[in-house]
């Protein structure tokens, strides 16, 4: 599985240029969580600033494109998609050594 985080931001056309409610946003990212898994995709979470008009989503699934279309199953665009590796302070505090790290690139 590989996470993805995908941003929508209203001065770039990604985001609806009136002000949401956050009613109105939970809405929408309900939407989105319900239309993920006919993609074999997870909605995870969304930090979101309503005044601004900026969310961030975080995502999983097999690949870009499937992430793609669970959001265009809800008519909900994005600006950019970013493949993310999930790292936890556990993950943090074991070496990597050079071998590993080039396998994993």
């Amino acid at each position: 599985m590989k996470y993805f985080i995908d941003t929508h931001d209203k001065t770039k056309g990604s985001f609806p240029l009136r002000q949401l409610t956050e009613a109105e946003f939970f809405a929408k990212f309900d939407g989105l969580e319900e239309a993920a898994p006919r993609f074999g995709v997870g909605a995870h979470a969304a930090h979101v600033n309503l005044k601004e008009g900026k969310a961030f989503c975080f995502m999983s699934g097999p690949d870009e494109e499937a992430v793609r279309k669970a959001h265009e199953a809800v008519d909900l665009p994005f600006d950019s998609m970013t493949e993310v590796k999930r790292i936890t302070g556990a993950d943090l505090r074991h070496p990597v050594d050079a071998q590993t790290e080039k396998a994993a690139a």
